[in-house]
């Protein structure tokens, strides 16, 4: 596994109405920390959905 410090990394994919996913890696080894930021950045995106995936 890949560690980067505390965290593990894990890939958010946001899908958007008229483009293609945008896709953001961020460092955390909590899953509700996770949620919260991608839940917080589909908001700032207007984004459909997304979707969370652990890289490590």
């Amino acid at each position: 596994m890949i560690y980067w410090g505390d965290g593990m990394l894990v890939r958010i994919v946001y899908y958007m109405n008229n483009t293609l996913p945008r896709e953001r890696i961020v460092v955390t080894n909590d899953i509700k920390k996770a949620e919260r930021i991608a839940r917080e950045e589909m908001e700032k995106l207007r984004a459909r959905g997304y979707e969370l995936e652990w890289v490590a």
